[in-house]
């Protein structure tokens, strides 16, 4: 009953904080974009690692590409800590309504992304408040919840894994609004 309690607390704040957030809005591709911040529920090492994959296919193509992760425990191992680029907090750093408390959050969300994708294929409340707090002008998300903050809803089967979700993003922002990728005929 208190976790009932802490959850509708945390998603009312949340909305009215929400109601605040001055972003423009403006559809983006991987040929447009500049800058691309994914935000990742950090279960296993398959997930950091299909992070890793996604970040080095941006950066191979010159997008400038950062990352935040939650981990749901109250030491991160070292392993998650090295990649550059890639920043993680934990359940450590929230408050008693699952907010998270830490710079690096708020850095994250202040910096003006042209693209946010989230991969959190469940609801997981610290990365719901990055990801609706983000000043990102476009927004892509894989899971569909009241009130996402999501631009464009990339939905996939939970079942087929992170990196194949972080394929069908890739591939969906490829050819998205992109007239060349259009067939000439």
């Amino acid at each position: 009953m208190f976790d009932n309690f802490k959850y509708r607390k945390s998603l009312k704040e949340l909305e009215r904080m929400s109601k605040f957030l001055n972003r423009q809005r403006q559809i983006f591709n991987l040929t447009t974009a500049r800058q691309i911040g994914i935000v990742f529920n950090l279960s296993d090492s398959k997930v950091f690692d299909a992070v890793v994959g996604l970040k080095s296919m941006l950066n191979s193509i010159l997008i400038s590409t950062e990352a935040i992760g939650f981990y749901n425990d109250n030491e991160i191992p070292q392993l998650y800590t090295m990649e550059p680029g890639i920043k993680v907090f934990s359940k450590h750093e929230l408050n008693w309504y699952k907010k998270p408390q830490s710079l690096i959050v708020d850095e994250f969300t202040a910096k003006d992304f042209d693209i946010l994708i989230d991969l959190t294929q469940e609801e997981v409340l610290p990365l719901q408040w990055v990801s609706t707090l983000s000043r990102a002008k476009f927004k892509v998300g894989a899971l569909n919840y009241f009130n996402n903050p999501f631009d464009l809803i990339v939905t996939v089967d939970k079942s087929l894994g992170v990196e194949y979700l972080t394929h069908q993003i890739y591939s969906t922002l490829e050819v998205l609004n992109n007239r060349f990728a259009q067939q000439t005929v």
